[in-house]
């Protein structure tokens, strides 16, 4: 039986690798799930996004299947520009007692320029943004969210799951991974992570 559920998890796996598409798709609904995922869900966001916005300018969240949940987020703070970077001590997934997962919080200010192309490049993908066509989901890997506020002031949740390196959401991803080690005080220059932006921005317009 275990061998049986192995051999199904590595030919959906596969399948969902080979099938993915190059757009986000609509998140799933989190009311829709029930038992240890509903509470999992219903619980580790408010840990994570402490001191986000309710309604975000550009937020990008990485939910790993084994290691700790990670996001940044796009933040006005007294009339200046920051990307606000925030992990979690532990897996909340995996953690004995969730009541003692810290919150990990640091913040760095971004050039105009930097937040405008942030700002563009969410705003597009947004837009682009499509409605599942299944409802398949990874047994492992890493899940990835992209959140806006669209003009009527609906937050928008666009997500995809384990992107190829090197394809365009792959890339994205990449970039991401970088602001959000900018907003943790690495050494990760602002002006090629803009231009990175400029290349995406160009290749998912096409």
């Amino acid at each position: 039986m275990r061998q049986a559920i192995l051999i199904l998890a590595f030919v959906l796996t596969t399948f969902l690798c080979f099938g993915q598409k190059q757009h986000l798709e609509i998140a799933k609904d989190f009311n829709r799930y029930e038992g240890d995922l509903k509470e999992y869900y219903d619980n580790v966001f408010a840990v994570l996004y402490k001191g986000y916005s309710n309604k975000p300018i550009a937020r990008y969240t990485s939910m790993p299947a084994f290691s700790n949940e990670y996001s940044f987020s796009i933040e006005k703070i007294d009339g200046k520009n920051y990307v606000v970077s925030n992990s979690l001590s532990e897996s909340y997934w995996y953690a004995k007692n969730r009541k003692r997962v810290k919150l990990v919080s640091n913040k760095k200010e971004l050039i105009k320029d930097l937040y405008s192309k942030i700002v563009d490049l969410f705003l597009i993908l947004e837009e682009q943004t499509k409605r599942s066509e299944d409802d398949l989901m990874g047994f492992d890997g890493i899940t990835y969210y992209f959140a806006t506020t669209d003009i009527n002031g609906q937050v928008k949740i666009g997500e995809t799951w384990s992107p190829i390196d090197n394809t365009l959401l792959g890339r994205l991803v990449k970039t991401c991974d970088n602001i959000y080690a900018l907003g943790n005080g690495k050494n990760i220059s602002q002006m090629e992570t803009l231009m990175e932006i400029e290349e995406l921005l160009n290749d998912i317009k096409q």
